[in-house]
């Protein structure tokens, strides 16, 4: 196995689970696995900088290579641009108007950053967070496998930390890195005295090996429903938002556009549902699984850097704009002291 050099798109590395600037002074912590997997997070943000693990070539020589496309410099993070494996909190892509109405109060979120047309993807992208534990390590055989390990990072949101969003939070996310895997738990916890609207997701934009645009590869979602939206890509209201199909693909992707939502996903026997990207020239590529919730799958169409590039493909809690929608209501609310956790991660494909 070899081991590859500095990730194209990582442009800090920090020393083991202690924050430290990289070239850039982007202060961020990094996981080693003993396969070679490697993964590094901004503790602003707690972005996904980079995941790179062990990929199998078709002639069967294992090479470390990267499987996510993060931000390639310091000015892109800043930027936050195009939402590169953003943790969505504590709400998820777009919010109609920039305003919601909860418990009978009207709020105005103004866009998260001065320079999106926007609101959307929550503000959890701009809070800086800090080590609340770790490096964990659950070893497994003799031979490595199964072993993993794990960092958890935590920001607090209070009433004042952003306008329109009037709450007391902790938000939580444990990144724990497997050899073929990278699994993601995000966790709300209501620290204030009334209930609080919150929705939880991850804007990853995965690479397969092997290819420098999505249009070689094929697309599978094990989805029962698809996600009606208007010209603003808002979600219809109602019922009417939702289209029953029998699942999607596999499909090529070449020529085809997407920025939408499915819903009612098809677990697999473990409980968990899985959206597949696969190269079918290969077989290779990667599960994206959830516990419950929504996928919503962009192909980067319209990107100013690296348009389609890579496939976003988000796991989130909710539809679009469900602070605003009465059949989210229940699914968003988080009582006072009450928790809510997320489950979600990549496979490598066998």
């Amino acid at each position: 196995m070899t081991s590859a050099t500095v990730c194209s798109n990582a442009f800090s590395l920090a020393d083991d689970i202690v924050p430290a600037g990289g070239p850039d002074g982007v202060p961020a912590v990094r996981l080693r696995h003993p396969s070679g997997a490697e993964l590094v997070v901004a503790l602003h943000g707690a972005a996904v900088l980079a995941w790179r693990a062990p990929w199998r070539g078709t002639d069967g020589t294992s090479t470390i290579e990267d499987l996510v496309d993060g931000y390639a410099d310091a000015e892109e993070l800043a930027n936050h641009d195009a939402a590169r494996s953003a943790i969505m909190a504590p709400f998820v892509n777009r919010l109609a108007g920039g305003s919601y109405v909860f418990d009978g109060v009207r709020h105005h979120v103004p866009p998260v950053l001065p320079w999106e047309p926007l609101t959307m993807h929550g503000f959890a992208r701009t809070l800086d967070w800090v080590v609340e534990s770790g490096p964990e390590v659950a070893h497994g055989p003799a031979d490595g496998t199964d072993t993993s390990v794990s960092v958890t990072l935590r920001a607090t949101a209070t009433a004042e930390t952003f306008p329109g969003y009037p709450f007391d939070l902790v938000l939580a996310a444990q990144y724990t890195l497997r050899a073929a895997g990278l699994d993601v738990v995000l966790r709300a916890h209501n620290v204030g005295d009334v209930a609080a609207p919150v929705s939880l997701g991850w804007h990853p934009y995965l690479r397969v090996p092997g290819r420098t645009s999505i249009d070689g590869l094929e697309l599978t979602i094990p989805a029962r429903r698809a996600v009606v939206t208007g010209g603003d890509l808002l979600p219809l209201p109602g019922s009417a938002a939702y289209a029953e199909i029998d699942g999607l693909g596999p499909v090529p992707l070449a020529g085809m556009r997407l920025d939408d939502a499915f819903g009612d996903l098809h677990p697999d026997a473990d409980g968990l549902a899985r959206t597949l990207v696969r190269d079918p020239a290969t077989g290779q590529g990667l599960a994206v699984w959830q516990d419950r919730g929504l996928v919503h799958v962009y192909t980067g169409d319209g990107l100013e850097r690296r348009e389609r590039a890579a496939l976003a493909v988000e796991p989130v809690e909710t539809l679009t704009d469900a602070f605003n929608r009465p059949d989210c209501a229940g699914a968003v609310r988080l009582e006072p002291g009450a928790e809510r956790t997320f489950a979600f991660g990549v496979e490598i494909l066998p």
